[in-house]
């Protein structure tokens, strides 16, 4: 999953997300009985899925799991020669297995060596290869200003504000913007309670400033907070702040306020948290690591990527920052207003202060940028059905980590080490199963989730088939880690009502797992069909069609309103550490959920 954390802010971070992965909270026995499925004592598996069941070891799953978390493997970053070792490593399992390559067709001269032979013969047909190749732009050594030019009376003054002294600076590649600045407010145009900040005004080619989240934060009675759909939207759940989006490739659950105001053609957007002080800013730009006495904290600066030619690609598009309220109020200064007397004026008469600003804002970048290529791996197997073959089920989680720093590898053993053979080892157990479901099931190991959902982003925006014909996905992100006492106890404390107390207590760390799903669909009777036949215990969490929060690569599914089904164990503190290695995996829990999804995709794909 897509974050990097120093060691000090885990504790938050374990607790944040597993809020994300767990279900909403439960308030009836009806509801905990429906989101739980517990099964103690399984059932034997039917002849039908019998051989490729089999085929699914633990013994064997370590084994695969040992090679790609290697420090060989350097991490399996993206674009990186060990993500490409660990890449040609399942290719040569997928055709050992029988498994068909289902990756981008050979260019040029058709098969590998060239076309037709000598004496006319005819070229060799063409095949696909089992990599869906990616072209991204990486960019490094980034320095950023932003220089405010405000006009006050019949003079000017011009002042220079630097990234990492005076605001943290972005990542993006070199490039110089400057325009005259619009302030609006909040930037909230919400024709249902009769407040448009936007309206009348033309953004094309200035610079926009604008305060994030809406007014009334803190007030109860603010229109924004008396309707559970505008204060979902504003302030939603979680802390997220209005002014940032889903993360790329979100399923589209969240309001994106910078997006709407990209929209509208401004050369550049700067941010004003609605709430917040500059000393704390200052502080956390000052504030220096300390090595830890129980691990490493790493400094290191990764390069930044986006897809070379996506302009959607997350970090491209509009030029963004978030500001001090000093730098806000160098640029208001020729209006003789601060940013909290604006902000202050907005919330009390709830009616906009939007105005074109006597100033200039350029923001300049200097950055280095190359091109480099990454992949997915791709493979497939063939439907049994001569018609229903052309209908595609994807099973997918994502192959890269966080690479290395140093001397340090992050290995990612669990994130996503353990999806990703999850993956393999279905591939393996269809390829064994002398029966295989109606439906072509293809396998996909994605590059740059870690990144922002690069791979599986690419794929739904450049499918090998067709979305409109991919019938279901399954994503495995993080599957092989228990629940300890604690983390277990804060997941389930959401299920203790009234009458669900003894239920409760027969849910067992080591056998614990959370699925998200996509309502209305089969996923959930089959998952409660199928536990009957592995013995885990399973919170099921379901979202609408094209819905599918929580940052994994679910979402680029759920944002083309493909269904879904979303496995994932446990979250540690060892989450985006060199600490996460193999020999912390829990092997039965790991190949129990790699269990269910075999059995999962196959009857699903075979309906």
């Amino acid at each position: 999953m897509r974050k990097f954390l120093v060691f000090a802010a885990i504790a938050a971070v374990v607790s944040l997300s597993l809020h994300a992965q767990a279900p909403a909270p439960q308030r009836t026995l009806a509801d905990v009985q429906k989101a739980l499925s517990l099964v103690e004592k399984p059932e034997p598996v039917p002849a039908k899925y019998r051989t490729g069941f089999d085929a699914i070891t633990a013994r064997e799953n370590m084994a695969m799991l040992t090679f790609i978390a290697s420090d060989w493997m350097e991490g399996r970053d993206t674009a990186s020669q060990g993500y490409a070792l660990a890449a040609d490593y399942i290719v040569s399992l997928f055709k050992m297995w029988g498994v068909k390559p289902a990756g981008d067709m050979p260019t040029g001269g058709g098969a590998r060596g060239g076309g037709a032979r000598g004496g006319g013969a005819a070229a060799a047909p063409r095949e696909r290869s089992f990599f869906q190749e990616i072209t991204f732009k990486e960019t490094t050594d980034v320095q950023s200003a932003i220089t405010v030019e405000s006009r006050i009376g019949a003079g000017a003054r011009a002042r220079t504000f630097t990234a990492g002294v005076d605001y943290q600076g972005g990542s993006g590649a070199a490039e110089s913007v400057s325009g005259p600045v619009v302030f609006v407010g909040y930037g909230i145009s919400e024709p249902s309670i009769g407040f448009d900040e936007l309206q009348g005004l033309d953004l094309k080619g200035k610079v926009v400033l604008m305060l994030t989240e809406a007014p009334g934060r803190d007030n109860p009675q603010s229109p924004f907070q008396t309707t559970p759909a505008l204060k979902e939207k504003y302030f939603p759940a979680g802390g997220g702040m209005a002014a940032m989006g889903p993360r790329g490739g979100g399923g589209g659950a969240r309001f994106n306020k910078m997006a709407e105001i990209a929209k509208l053609g401004p050369a550049a957007i700067l941010m004003v948290a609605n709430a917040g002080k500059d000393t704390d800013v200052y502080g956390s730009l000052s504030r220096v690591s300390r090595p830890s006495d129980e691990r490493p904290i790493i400094n290191r600066t990764r390069a930044r990527m986006t897809i070379a030619g996506d302009a959607s690609s997350p970090g491209g598009g509009v030029s963004s920052v978030t500001i001090t309220r000093e730098i806000a109020n160098a640029i208001l200064e020729g209006t003789g207003q601060t940013i909290d007397a604006l902000k202050g004026r907005i919330e009390t008469s709830t009616k906009p202060a939007s105005m074109e600003v006597p100033a200039r804002a350029t923001l300049a970048t200097t950055s280095k940028t190359t091109l480099v290529r990454g992949m997915n791996v791709l493979g497939m197997i063939e439907g049994s059905d001569p018609k229903l073959k052309d209908e595609y089920f994807v099973i997918g989680g994502h192959f890269d980590h966080n690479g290395r720093a140093g001397d340090y590898i992050y290995n990612g053993a669990d994130d996503n080490g353990s999806g990703s053979i999850g993956v393999v080892a279905i591939a393996k157990a269809m390829a064994a199963n002398p029966v295989k479901p109606k439906r072509t099931i293809v396998f996909a190991l994605w590059t740059g989730e870690e990144r922002g959902l690069f791979g599986s982003r690419y794929y739904v925006r450049n499918p090998i088939f067709p979305i409109a014909k991919t019938v279901g996905y399954l994503n495995y992100d993080m599957i092989s880690r228990a629940f300890d006492g604690p983390l277990l106890e804060r997941a389930v404390s959401q299920y203790r009502v009234t009458g669900a107390e003894e239920m409760v207590k027969k849910i067992r760390g080591d056998r614990y797992a959370t699925v998200s799903l996509t309502a209305d669909t089969p996923f959930a009777a089959l998952t409660r069909e199928m536990n009957k036949y592995v013995g885990l215990d399973l919170a099921l969490r379901e979202s609408p069609l094209g819905v599918g929060s929580g940052g994994s690569d679910h979402a680029s599914f759920a944002s083309v309103k493909v269904p879904f089904v979303y496995y994932m164990a446990a979250m540690t503190p060892d989450y985006h550490q060199p600490t996460d290695s193999v020999e912390k995996v829990n092997p039965e829990l790991f190949t129990k959920i790699i269990q269910m999804g075999y059995l999962t995709v196959f009857a699903y794909a075979d309906r």
